[in-house]
């Protein structure tokens, strides 16, 4: 009797366990997911042990979106049973959507140890190689799957968007043919069909516009809707200059809610070069306030107003456009920068010192916020280049003069330099090169003794003269450190 109890209770947990594990199936299959999590709350520590809850709970967390949870299901699962394949790919796109690429990389490669055929672990680790930006090695998992699967639109998508990727465009453009007619009916294909198809059109060498005119037909058959199509077609009206049609697609658009810069921008340009320049103001206004560095917007905008009734306010658009072409100061003075550094390398010192001159006075110029640092940097910059304190005797008048000048402003920007120290708490850097600029001085004023002269011309970068006494120049030598 108590055998035949024992069998019952035995029974009736086994078909408890069965039915619950039904039961949660039949939940994640309905995706409620937070009814499976609400009920495995009341797992015991024996129940982490039984593989089919574990997977089911790790199934609910990652439909909900909470992957580390799933991971550590997962992981339990893995622990139980490591021979299932399965576990692997699913380790593997968990790990990837936890952002752990290179644990996702080990799994999908543990999976192709396995089975090097398996579809899934191949085409995941493709597109883990092209997300790392290794689009080489994607590749190579591409081709292997096309080699048994040729004429799969999503792998000749994928492999021309890595050909994009390194600029090999014809390459790109074969494989979006090929992925585009064996699935015409998607519009996101076809509409980057189109756009390559204008990146590479040549009108004396293909006739790339009117296939992209056949593709985006073909394509709007099955997605007459489509805005992005409807886009494609209305560029492709324009490109070749039937301005009315572009116009009709682009106002179309705008009727519908499509605000976006580039409808905006082209409805405006549509009308602009339609000679309808009263509409075209409306688009164009409302492009310029989604991108203000927009210059030809801006110009077209103003254009428009003045021919028709606002001149004023088109200068308003002329003075933006004006102020959008002038270049960033700081990237003119970047580039002023790097000139005179290369100048200065090519032994073209005096152009070199011209740049650097410029850049200095700039510098000085601002009453708060200029670069001391920089401002020292350049003046030793155009005192170092092709100078020497062994060879004053044997320069020419004229370089002499130049040095001088360079010598006498680097000279005086490290004495105020160094009472700007003696004045703060905390200094923190001596005032440098203070000797080898005296020694140079010292010839300077060797040579005015000798010359019997109290007088000695400078040169400045820009080629405007001035004197500097001896007097002056004895009491910047002696201001000068001898260490």
């Amino acid at each position: 009797m108590k055998r035949f109890s024992f069998f019952v209770l035995f029974i009736s947990c086994i078909v408890s366990v069965f039915a619950q594990q039904s039961e949660w199936r039949d939940l994640i299959d309905k995706k409620q997911f937070n009814e499976v999590i609400l009920q495995s709350a009341g797992m015991t520590p024996a129940d982490s042990g039984d593989f089919t809850k574990m997977y089911f709970v790790g199934q609910a967390y990652e439909g909900l979106l909470k992957y580390k949870d799933a991971y550590d299901c997962y992981k339990q699962c893995y622990s139980l049973d490591s021979t299932r394949i399965d576990m692997l790919n699913t380790l593997a796109r968990i790990s990837a959507a936890l952002g752990r690429i290179r644990e996702a990389e080990t799994f999908y490669k543990k999976v192709i140890e396995y089975d090097s055929t398996n579809f899934y672990a191949n085409y995941q680790l493709a597109r883990l190689y092209v997300q790392r930006g290794k689009n080489a090695e994607g590749m190579k998992y591409y081709d292997y799957l096309l080699e048994t699967d040729s004429l799969n639109p999503i792998l000749l998508r994928a492999k021309g968007d890595c050909y994009l990727k390194i600029d090999s465009l014809d390459e790109a453009l074969e494989c979006y043919y090929d992925a585009y007619y064996n699935n015409v009916e998607n519009a996101s294909l076809a509409s980057d069909l189109i756009n390559l198809l204008l990146k590479l059109f040549h009108p004396l060498l293909n006739d790339y516009y009117n296939v992209a005119f056949s593709v985006c037909d073909t394509a709007m058959y099955y997605n007459p809707e489509d805005v992005t199509l409807r886009q494609n077609r209305a560029m492709l009206y324009f490109m070749i200059r039937d301005y009315q049609k572009s116009d009709s697609i682009y106002t179309s658009l705008m009727a519908e809610g499509d605000s976006c810069f580039i409808t905006l921008k082209y409805c405006g340009a549509s009308r602009y070069y339609g000679r309808h320049w009263f509409d075209a103001i409306e688009p164009l206004e409302k492009a310029f306030i989604k991108d203000s560095t927009a210059l030809d917007v801006c110009l077209m905008a103003g254009l428009s107003l003045g021919r028709t009734y606002d001149p004023k306010k088109a200068f308003e658009y002329f003075n933006k456009a004006e102020k959008i072409m002038t270049p960033d100061e700081y990237y003119v003075n970047y580039l002023m920068e790097a000139r005179a550094e290369m100048y200065n390398k090519a032994g073209n010192c005096e152009k070199g010192s011209e740049l650097y001159y410029i850049l200095w006075k700039k510098e000085k110029e601002k009453k708060v916020f200029g670069d001391i640092k920089k401002q020292k940097d350049w003046l030793q910059r155009m005192h170092s280049c092709d100078f020497s304190v062994h060879r004053f005797t044997e320069m020419e008048d004229v370089k002499k003069q130049r040095q001088l000048f360079i010598s006498y402003l680097y000279a005086t920007e490290i004495i105020n330099e160094k009472k700007t120290e003696e004045k703060s708490e905390n200094p923190e850097n001596s005032s440098g090169n203070g000797s080898y600029v005296r020694s140079i001085l010292e010839k300077y004023r060797e040579e005015m003794f000798f010359r019997s002269i109290n007088e000695y011309t400078m040169i400045a970068p820009d080629n405007k003269k001035n004197t500097l006494s001896i007097e002056k120049l004895k009491e910047i030598i002696d201001n000068l450190s001898e260490k």
